[in-house]
């Protein structure tokens, strides 16, 4: 009896020391892994706060890019509304030369058919007294002055349409270059936008990440806690039956084989949130020159507005984008330098229905339209007016781009 006492006594003995040993280890490893999940999450709070730093420096820039480009539109509207002006100047200057004209030559064959010049002095001869000749010569210089000035008229209202057409080519180039310009600053605008936009997915990417971490952190504490607690209740079963052993054999061996018998270890398990990775968009049919003008002709009359990528209102490349992403799915690119490299360069007079039309030199142009055959486009063209059919016979394109 004593003997088997012995022994149970040696076997709680062993299994308490068994028992503890793996709990301190295990105790020290979380604190680790505690203490670097902890320096993690600092670490990703002073990344977090650099980047929304460069997210308003960002945000800063494209405000910027934004004001600019409304003074652009503002200085746009006054250069429209002052080569118009111009242009009604040049008609009317054209009604009076035209007018003005046709009386100048009047007197011209009067002078001719009449032989003027010796009524003139017919005139004189004929005065009654010195005082009616000075009479009559000064009626007759006062005419000759009047045809003089009729002349001299013409000929500074001939120069002044010269004048005012060379000053509204001068603002046509600063509309265009203007055009160009916005173009540029909306190739920019998208670039800002699309840094913007990748460090904002990037930093909420990372949190979704940390707080992943943070959660399965805690749920392997929580596993671990209820572990440390299973153990000392273990513990505590153990030390009892040393001690019912120790007071009576016959007791403690049912006693130890009961406890023994009723405590099973087990395992908490930790599960790991499975990373669903997006699947790649099979790409959209390409479409043809006729969908693509069938497309264009649905937006006739939505008004121009800088910027604007549709439905409802677009500018020049926001429109050919619109209807090329609508039709092909293909993004040609959000303004006009882009979408020259969408496709191979042609001569304009080689466009097809659904080729674009740009103006501009390659590289800086200002304006695209799409081709719908017979010379003629589509396109949004400025602020004020809407997407209409324009000609090449009164706005030529500078070359093609076959899509």
């Amino acid at each position: 009896m004593k003997k088997r006492l012995s022994s149970v006594v040696i076997a709680s003995t062993v299994l308490l020391g068994t028992l503890t040993a793996p709990m301190v280890a295990m105790a020290d490893n979380y604190d680790t892994q505690i203490e670097q999940k902890n320096s993690e999450i600092n670490d990703l709070k002073a990344k977090q706060s650099s980047a929304q730093k460069q997210i308003d420096e960002l945000e800063a820039s494209v405000a910027k890019i934004n004001k600019q480009a409304n003074e652009l539109l503002d200085q746009q509207a006054t250069l429209q509304d002052e080569s118009v002006q111009l242009q009604k100047d040049i008609e009317t200057l054209k009604e009076r030369i035209a007018k003005r004209e046709e009386t100048i030559q009047r007197q011209a064959r009067d002078v001719q058919e009449k032989n003027q010049s010796s009524v003139f002095i017919k005139a004189l001869l004929d005065a009654d007294s010195f005082s009616d000749a000075l009479g009559r010569l000064k009626a007759m210089t006062t005419i000759v002055n009047a045809n003089n000035d009729l002349v001299n008229q013409q000929k500074a209202d001939k120069k002044a349409v010269e004048d005012k057409k060379a000053e509204n080519e001068k603002k046509q180039a600063e509309i265009a270059a203007n055009q160009a310009k916005l173009e540029e600053q909306k190739g920019t605008l998208e670039a800002k936008q699309a840094d913007l936009n990748v460090l904002k997915s990037t930093l909420a990417a990372q949190q979704a990440t940390k707080e992943s971490e943070k959660e399965a952190l805690n749920a392997q504490k929580a596993a671990y806690e209820a572990e440390q607690a299973r153990i000392r209740q273990e513990q505590a079963q153990v030390a009892a039956t040393r001690q019912a052993v120790a007071q009576q054999a016959s007791s403690s061996q049912a006693s130890a084989s009961a406890s023994n018998t009723g405590s099973s270890s087990s395992s908490a398990s930790v599960s790991t949130p499975a990373v669903s990775i997006p699947s790649t968009p099979a790409p959209a049919p390409s479409g043809n020159g006729s969908a693509i003008v069938a497309e264009a002709y649905k937006h006739i009359g939505k008004p121009y507005v800088w910027g604007a990528k549709g439905p409802d209102t677009f500018d020049c490349s926001g429109f050919t984008r619109y209807v090329y992403l609508q039709v092909t799915g293909r993004d040609i690119g959000g303004w006009t330098v882009p979408q020259e490299s969408a496709g191979t360069v042609i001569p304009v007079s080689q466009a097809q229905p659904g080729d674009l039309y740009f103006w501009g030199s390659r590289g800086s142009t200002s304006h695209v339209a799409i081709a719908i055959g017979g010379g003629q486009y589509i396109h949004a063209p400025q602020p004020g007016e809407t997407v209409k059919v324009g000609s090449v016979a009164y706005f030529a394109p500078s070359f093609a781009v076959r899509m």
